[in-house]
């Protein structure tokens, strides 16, 4: 079960950007940015929401702070038309957001509920090929969205 979890963590990501084409550099970067979110402001958003009486475990807080910006970020930039080679080097960032996504959740997961992904045989694979896959995906994400920058649009 924990293998079919962490499969469709990692696959999700890559399977929204190939369905809608979307830009998964920017997926990738706003998974940076949920991750910063829910390390560094969950404990004062917390505070809020429990001042105007909306109770929330800190877990789920952390949950959505991660998967809510990634997936509204993946919608709202689909139906962009990229060459083949763009293409591909969307779905490697795709794949790479799928494994921050897996190495981002996990310990929320796992301190929350009884669901531990750390039990997966492909848990030890993914957290020796962390560096790597934060690495590939900063990268190609930059160059993505700055190569993007560059294209100056026609003039009709």
């Amino acid at each position: 079960m924990t293998d079919v979890v962490l499969a469709s963590l990692i696959l999700g990501p890559a399977a929204i950007t190939f369905l809608l084409r979307s830009n998964a550099a920017l997926g990738f970067l706003t998974l940076c940015l949920g991750f910063v979110l829910s390390t560094s402001v969950i404990g004062d958003l917390k505070q809020l929401l429990s001042e105007i009486n909306l109770s929330v475990t800190q877990s789920t807080l952390g949950l959505i702070l991660l998967i809510a910006p990634l997936t509204i970020t993946l919608i709202f930039s689909r139906g962009a038309k990229k060459k083949e080679l763009f293409f591909w080097l969307q779905m490697i960032v795709a794949l790479c957001t799928g494994g921050l996504l897996a190495l981002s959740v996990a310990p929320i997961l796992a301190s929350s509920s009884e669901f531990d992904l750390s039990t997966s045989a492909f848990w030890d694979e993914l957290q020796n090929l962390q560096s790597v896959i934060i690495g590939i995906g900063a990268i190609l994400s930059l160059f993505l969205v700055w190569s993007a920058g560059l294209h100056k649009p026609k003039k009709h």
